[in-house]
This record gives structure tokens, C-alpha cells and sequence, in this order.
């Protein structure tokens, strides 16, 4: 419906039309209570009575509200008015870039300015999972403070489900530019290939929209073109965009970031548009920008790098096309620094984990990725999972656009390099194990139970952690009988030496320390020749060395270099800060790597999660607690009271706090130095029992609740252990524990009866065995194994009786019951939460087929084994889920060249 001047929408005036989009008509509009004048859509006349319209309307407004930047038009509001849906929009004085273009190629200096921010735009915007669909010169204003980019009506969510309809085949010649409503999303000529074809579209396809449109600033005329949709469609499909002709160097350069973008399949596109944004701006850098444009985003670099497409790859010289190749995660190259170009400031750029994956975070309440610069600085390896889900250890390399996996490198961790960057070494299924890039499977060089990091000499040496205690052992690189390398120090309280780092030449390595004595934590300097080792700093993480004298380690989630005296064995002169926000984990990993050129990569630290309740739809409903480092929770049996482990951002440490919801109180349970995690109930809710890892290894820990006395000790041994459940009579507590033969067994502790904790094994097999939970009557254990390849939630008596079923479907974990006993949830291995109703009180025999209630937007933190994503209200209707912000397994790697701390 038309909307006459003076005609009001709840507190907004309307003024006069502006104009109609693809979805809705724009007027201008006055908002009465602030006095502002606002611009206000609503559904078009043509759309308004069409559903699909309406639900797309009501998606765009709330994506759309979710963007804050400078370089997109804001959203202020949402409304639904005598049967008018409408949203509240920045009025943007400006005319569109259309106008703008108007069949002409652009000056390049305005073309470069504005290219940076309709870029740095979409960054952000895809930087929380929005996507635009309908980029066009018509929906990017030009206002006197810089570009707007508007319209974000066709965004989506990634890995929504719409789907285009395979309608658009049929289209053969009606002269139209905008796709026929409700098929598929967008504007004809400015539509990716995948679209095209039906396929599902994501960030990339922006990237390839995003190319269009600057071919268009630089030729004056569409990349793709056709007398009929027909012959438009063909050529997105088929061909590529007629040569610019005539162009400046500058432009050239322009042109080669043009045709990844309009690679036909994604993979083959860049793969970030933050990617795209710092090429550009190197572009702008080290081009002579026009005199008086106030669009350069940066003053002109001396001297022209030059780029060429030369046949299928182009002919790249060397400053600019560093820039170019490594900002978009191509790769890098080790001779950067000797190149003969102008010199060059530090270029940063992101890894991304795999197309619908996530990076394999480490162990412990405190989580990082995983990840490893090859000593050549050509490629980095890092740990992720695919589709598939499976983790493997991922390659990014310089001549490729995308990580590749591993085959053969199954459930790996922490990976490290050969020094001629040939093959790598993992840890995997208890052991240290080797691939060669040129082919080949696996071998096997020894037993390591836990691997906790390893380094490999010039002369074929291997050094590495076999398990979260003891010495540093050192094998052959073909494999042999391990030898100690260090020694623990009894006077110095150490229990656990790890992260070895060699020295150049080969005999002498630094490591970490870890012990009871804070202050004789941190950075040893021994030698393959004697293992007495000397203590070179203080911290809570591996270092790193870069020669020939740098030393890198993280002090307050910063990564820093120092001078080292290698003779001496001490670090020398100021820290040189090199990037903040740099992650750690709980087992004193630091997620950074550096080649011997001085390549830097390293993990983000992680952002805060909240704590929502949601219902069996998983539609929210309130949250229980926001913004802090949940590493993992559990409810009381009666629903009332809340345990989170949270990891403190002064200290790193995890500990326990007790929510109680009835009283709105959130008060400290534990305060130790260490971790303290995995917190369970008793029965009455009045005792905890957690891991912590303050006598090193993660024992078992008791807490009464109410009372001054200190938590003690439940059990102790040499490996870790992890309680994950209490029964109702209050007699047993189940938790797994780890064996260097058996993997991830469980056990069960007997809390009364004696002065000794009774101890007895539950579940023993080769296989992993975890996460147990007591049924309510105590008759049943629910737990995950991996004994079919890939894990599964099998139900087993506790009664000595021989019944146990299967009860999850194509794979699942972190099994909870309700408390009458009445169902089963676990998390499916694809992240949804399934439900699966028992009929009568022999589970084992007695499941339904599990059913699916919603997504679980942390699903996959139960992988390692004593963390949960969720955890289920008393009736089975509520459910305490986690939802990040942004997490270990979604934050992009980020790799810096040119940050060499020898030049500071």
C-alpha cells in the first residue's frame, strides 16, 4: 500500500516517498519523540499479500539490526502498524553509486576509496555471520562521511536452509533484470554461479557480487551481460568478463583482485572479504592516488610495484604480490624480507577454519586452537574438523586458496615441523606419529599417552611430551626406544615438562616447566648433551624462538619478543610487543607459532559465552548468566542452583561459582591457582565435587557448600580424572580417567563406607569411554563411546546385569537424563539436541527412535570429554544451553608478516 505525507506509523510521521526497492518502499519519515528524521520500509504494494515476502521482510529487519559500522546503514527500529510491517532506518542523505557510475569508469582514486569501504563493510558484517545477497551499486549510498551500504534485505544467516527454487532453469526470455519473486534472492546480474545454479550461497558469494560491482566502478559497464536472462545466466556460468582496456597500473592491480573475486567455483575466490579489504588498501598504499580525492584511505607509497594477469596465473612482482597472495591466505613465501621492493609494513591477514568445520580446540577449561608455522614460513598447519566432523590436521599453503586435510592425520594434536618442512609429526591414539607431505601413510615413532607438544632438530632428533606428567623424552625422527631428555627437579616441586623448542643448532632446546613452586614455573634452557637445565623467566606458557636471538612468549594474553643470549641462557633488553589477544590454554599451551624468516601465526583468545535457558523449540527465554568465560556448568538436581567453572581474565585460571537463582546471588566457591572445573552435585545440594588440577595432575575434589571448611581431596592418582555424575543415593560418583593402554576409560568412586575412597572400573576397553551419568533410580549408565569409529551414547546396566543398547542415531555425546527418567537427550555429532523417550524402566531395551528438538549453538564443547554444552531443567522442558560469542573452534587464525621484533 501507498503511504500518503502526514499518514502515521505508530510514533512515525511520514514525510514523502524516496523510492522502492526490491522488497519495499522507502519514505522519508519524522520520528515525533526524538525529532529525527528518520527513513521508514515498508512491504511493497506488489509484495504485501506474498508470505515468503513477508517473512524475508521480517528477516532482513533482524539481521540488519544487528550491524553496527560506520559503513552500513543503521537500523533503528522495528514495527508492525495496521497491518503494515515496517523497519526504522538511518536516513542517509547521498545518491547511489548507480548514479554515481552512470556508464563510466570511475577516477581510480575514488574507485579505490570507495572499493576499501564497501569492503570494510561486508567484513564486518561477515564477521558475525551476515551475508548481503543483493550488493548492487543501487543499495551502496555516497554520502559526504564515506560509502553506506544499505539494504541488507536479502541477507541471510549462514548455513540457513533457504534454498533457491530450481525455477530460475526455466527463465528463457522475458527481458528482466530482478529474478522473479520468490525463487532466487538477489538482482540478475550481480548473482554468483551457486545461485545460479541452485546451490546454497555464503559469505563467498558476496565476494563474487562484491566483483562485479568493482568491475563495474572500473569499466562503466556490467562484468556480465545478455540480450535475456537466458544469455546473462550463461555468461555469469561460463564466461569471464570482457579485459579493461587501456588501464593504469594501478588499475591493473585492481583488475587481478577482480578476477579471484569472479572465480566461477568459491573455493577458488578469495575466502574473506577482510582478506580482499587489506589488499585493497595495500593497493591504495602503493598506487599515486589523484590529487584532491577524499576518498584515499592512505597517503601513496613511493615507488609502483606493478601487477600483471598473465595467462591463467599472472605474473607477479615482488612486494605487491606478497601483499596480494598472502592478505588473502593463499600464503606466504620465505624470502619475503630478502625480495628487492620497497620496503613494507607489517601485512596481517586471517586463516579461516574449513567451509562448514571449526578449528579443533585443546583441552581444558580454557581452550585455544592448534596450529604450527612451517620453519620455511610457506604454509601453516593447524588442527581443524570438516563437514565430516572428524579433526584432522589442515594445510594452508602458497599456491592454494583454501586449507587442504591430512588423510591419515585422525583426531591429531598439537602438530610440528621437520626443519626442512617436509613432514610433520602429531600426536594421536596414544602415540607421536610422522607424515611426509611427498605421500605416504603415518608411522608411528613412539608412545605418548597425552602429547603436550614436540619439537624436531636438524639433525633427525625428536623431542617431545609423552603425557600431562613427567619428563621431556627424545626418540629418532624414524622411530626407536624413547630416552629421557630432562629431569624433573624435586626441589623445585616439577611434575610435568613440555612445549620443547629447539635452538638452532640442533643440541640445545628450551621448554616449560610446570610444578608446585610459581616461582620456578616457566622457561628451562637445556641440551640433548646434559640434561641439566638452567631457568631462564618466568610465565604460564611454551615459548618460541626465532633466530638467531629472539625468544617469543605470551604475558597477559600478549605475545612478546626479548633478546636471548643463547650462551648465557638469558633473555636480554626490553619485551617488544608484537599482538595482543593472543590465546592460551589451560594445559600452558600458547597458541602461536613463528618460521625462521620470522613469519608470526597465533589463535585469538577467546571472547565471553552467555548462559540462556531455552524451551524444547530452543527458542530463548531468559538468560542465567551473560558475558563471562563459561568453561562448563552443571544445575542442582532440583533445579535451583547453578556450578560454573569460569576462566578469570586477570588470572587465565578457571573457578567455580555457584549461581542461585531463587536469590539472584552469584557467589565464589573455589579460589585455588589452578583450574578447578567440571563441577557436580550432590544428590541434596549440598556438597560439589570438581577437578583441579592444584596438585598438577586433575584430581577429584570435594566442597561443602554451606560451611567454612576448605574443599579436600576425594582422589588422587597419577592420571587425570574428571566426575561427570552423582547418583541419587548419594554412594557413587562416576568419572572417566585416562590409561596410557585403554585411552578414556570410566570409573566410579564409592563416597561412603570408609575412610579410603573405594575405586572401581566401570567401563575398560580399548576404545574411549566417557562423560557417565547415572540414571535417576541408579538402576542405568548412560556414557559415550567411540567403539564404532565415531561416538555413540550407549545405555548400560550398574547392576551387574549383562543389558546395554545403543541409543543414539548417526553419532552422539554428552548423554543427560531427566530426572524422572522418563528421557534421554544427548548431542548429535551434527549439533542438534535429540531427545529419545524411554517407555518403561528398562532403558537398555525400551528407547524410542531419537527425535530432534533444536540446534545447540555450543554442541561440540563436549568433545573433550569432561566439558558439557548444556544441561536439562528437572521436568525436561527448560534447558541451560551456551551460547558463544565467538569461541577457540570460530575465531579466525591470524597470521603477521613484516613484524620482525629484530627490527625494534
Amino acid at each position: 500500500m501507498a503511504l500518503a505525507p502526514g499518514m502515521r506509523l505508530g510514533p512515525y510521521e511520514i514525510v514523502a516517498p524516496v523510492g522502492a526497492g526490491g522488497m519495499g518502499e522507502v519514505y522519508r519519515a519524522r520520528d515525533a519523540r526524538l525529532g529525527r528524521v528518520v527513513a521508514i520500509k515498508v512491504i511493497g504494494a506488489t509484495h504485501g499479500n506474498h508470505p515468503e515476502m513477508r517473512r524475508r521482510f521480517q528477516a532482513e529487519a533482524r539481521l540488519a539490526a544487528q550491524l553496527d559500522h560506520p559503513r552500513i546503514g543503521a537500523i533503528f527500529d522495528v514495527g508492525h502498524e495496521d497491518g503494515v510491517d515496517f523497519f526504522v532506518m538511518e536516513f542517509i542523505e547521498g545518491r547511489t553509486l548507480a548514479d554515481r557510475i552512470a556508464g563510466k569508469p570511475l577516477p581510480f582514486a575514488e574507485l579505490i576509496g570507495y572499493a576499501i569501504e564497501i569492503a570494510a563493510g561486508l567484513a564486518y558484517a561477515h564477521g558475525r555471520g551476515v551475508e548481503h545477497h543483493d550488493l548492487k551499486p543501487a543499495n551502496v549510498l555516497l554520502t559526504s562521511s564515506g560509502v553506506k551500504v544499505i539494504d541488507f534485505g536479502l541477507a541471510k544467516l549462514r548455513q540457513s536452509e533457504r534454498r533457491p527454487s530450481d525455477r530460475i532453469a526455466a527463465m528463457k526470455t522475458l527481458p528482466l533484470r530482478t529474478i522473479e519473486t520468490g525463487v532466487v534472492p538477489g538482482t540478475a546480474e550481480y548473482l554468483p554461479p551457486e545461485l545460479l545454479q541452485g546451490q546454497p550461497g555464503d559469505h563467498r558469494s558476496d565476494i563474487f557480487t562484491f566483483g562485479v560491482v568493482l568491475y563495474e566502478m572500473a569499466a562503466g559497464r556490467p562484468a556480465f551481460d545478455g540480450p535475456t536472462p537466458a544469455d546473462l545466466m550463461a555468461a555469469i556460468l561460463t564466461a569471464d568478463p570482457p579485459p579493461l582496456a587501456g588501464l593504469e597500473p594501478a588499475l591493473a592491480d585492481v583488475d587481478w583482485v577482480i578476477r579471484r573475486c569472479l572465480r566461477k567455483v568459491p573455493n577458488d575466490r578469495w575466502q574473506s572479504m577482510a582478506d580482499v579489504e587489506a589488499v585493497l588498501k595495500r593497493i591504495a598504499t602503493t598506487s599515486k592516488a589523484q590529487p584532491g580525492n577524499e576518498h584515499a584511505v592512505d597517503p601513496p607509497a613511493p615507488g609502483r610495484t606493478g601487477l600483471r594477469e598473465g595467462g591463467a596465473h599472472g605474473v607477479l612482482v615482488p612486494a605487491l604480490a606478497l601483499a596480494l597472495g598472502l592478505a588473502a591466505g593463499a600464503a606466504w613465501t620465505v624470502s619475503w624480507r630478502s625480495r628487492e621492493s620497497t620496503p613494507m609494513g607489517p601485512v596481517t591477514f586471517s586463516v579461516y577454519a574449513p567451509q562448514d568445520g571449526s578449528f579443533t580446540p585443546t583441552e581444558g577449561a580454557r581452550q585455544t586452537a592448534q596450529l604450527a608455522v612451517a620453519p620455511d614460513g610457506r604454509s601453516v598447519a593447524f588442527v581443524a574438523a570438516g563437514p565430516d566432523g572428524v579433526s584432522r590436521v589442515w594445510l594452508r599453503t602458497l599456491d592454494a586458496v583454501a586449507a587442504r586435510p591430512l588423510q591419515g592425520t585422525e583426531e591429531a594434536s598439537y602438530p610440528f615441523w621437520s626443519p626442512d618442512s617436509k613432514s610433520l609429526a602429531f600426536f594421536a591414539d596414544g602415540y607421536v606419529r610422522r607424515i611426509d607431505l611427498a605421500g605416504g601413510p603415518p608411522r608411528v615413532l613412539a608412545a605418548a599417552a597425552h602429547g603436550r607438544g614436540g619439537a624436531w632438530s636438524v639433525d633427525g632428533q625428536i623431542l617431545f611430551s609423552p603425557a600431562t606428567s613427567g619428563p621431556i623424552q627424545r626418540v629418532g625422527a624414524n622411530g626407536g626406544s624413547p630416552v629421557d631428555a630432562t629431569r624433573l627437579a624435586n626441589d623445585r616441586g616439577e611434575t610435568s615438562h613440555r612445549w620443547p623448542v629447539f635452538l638452532p643448532d640442533g643440541r640445545r632446546f628450551l621448554y616449560y616447566a610446570n610444578g608446585s613452586a610459581e616461582a620456578h614455573e616457566g622457561i628451562y634452557l637445556a641440551s640433548l648433551d646434559n640434561p641439566q637445565a638452567k631457568f631462564v623467566f618466568n610465565t604460564h606458557y611454551g615459548a618460541a624462538f626465532l633466530p638467531p636471538n629472539r625468544v617469543l612468549f605470551l604475558a597477559d594474553e600478549t605475545l612478546v619478543a626479548r633478546a636471548f643470549d643463547v650462551d648465557r641462557g638469558e633473555v636480554v633488553g626490553d619485551p617488544v610487543l608484537l599482538a595482543e589477544h593472543v590465546g592460551g590454554s589451560s594445559n600452558f599451551y600458547g597458541a602461536f607459532s613463528v618460521s625462521r624468516d620470522g613469519v608470526i601465526a597465533f589463535a585469538r583468545a577467546p571472547a565471553t559465552s552467555d548462559l540462556v535457558w531455552v524451551d524444547r523449540d530452543g527458542r530463548t527465554l531468559e538468560n542465567a548468566s551473560s558475558a563471562r568465560q563459561h568453561a562448563d556448568f552443571r544445575l542442582s538436581p532440583d533445579g535451583r542452583l547453578l556450578a560454573a567453572s569460569e576462566v578469570e581474565a586477570s588470572s587465565g585460571q578457571s573457578d567455580i561459582y555457584v549461581l542461585d537463582f531463587a536469590r539472584g546471588t552469584r557467589e565464589r566457591a573455589t579460589s585455588a591457582r589452578r583450574d578447578d572445573g567440571s563441577p557436580v552435585w550432590a544428590p541434596d545440594a549440598k556438597r560439589l565435587v570438581f577437578s583441579s588440577n592444584r596438585q598438577i595432575v586433575h584430581d577429584l575434589f570435594m566442597k561443602e557448600m554451606f560451611g567454612t571448611s576448605p574443599e579436600q581431596p576425594l582422589y588422587t592418582s597419577r592420571t587425570a580424572k574428571y566426575p561427570t555424575s552423582w547418583s541419587r543415593d548419594g554412594q557413587w560418583i562416576a568419572f572417566h580417567t585416562t590409561n596410557e593402554d585403554t585411552r578414556w576409560d570410566v570409573a566410579v568412586v564409592r563416597t561412603t563406607g570408609g575412610a579410603a575412597p573405594s575405586v572401581s572400573m566401570l567401563m575398560r576397553s580399548p576404545f574411549n569411554e566417557r562423560q557417565a551419568q547415572f540414571s535417576p533410580d541408579g538402576a542405568w549408565v548412560a556414557y559415550t563411546s567411540d567403539e564404532s569409529k565415531r561416538d555413540e551414547v550407549y545405555v548400560q546396566s550398574f547392576q551387574n546385569r549383562p543389558e546395554r543398547r545403543q541409543m543414539s542415531v548417526n553419532g552422539g555425546h554428552d548423554p543427560h537424563w531427566r530426572a524422572d527418567g522418563g528421557e534421554l537427550f544427548y548431542a548429535s555429532l551434527d549439533g542438534y539436541l535429540m531427545a529419545v523417550a524411554l517407555r518403561q524402566s528398562l532403558p537398555a531395551t525400551q528407547g524410542d527412535r531419537p527425535h530432534r528438538l533444536f540446534r545447540l549453538d555450543d554442541s561440540s564443547a563436549a568433545r573433550p570429554p569432561y566439558l558439557s554444552g548444556y544441561d536439562v531443567s528437572p521436568d525436561g522442558r527448560r534447558f541451560l544451553v551456551r551460547t558463544a560469542n565467538q569461541d577457540a573452534r570460530s575465531l579466525p587464525l591470524t597470521v603477521i608478516l613484516n613484524r620482525s621484533p629484530a627490527a625494534h
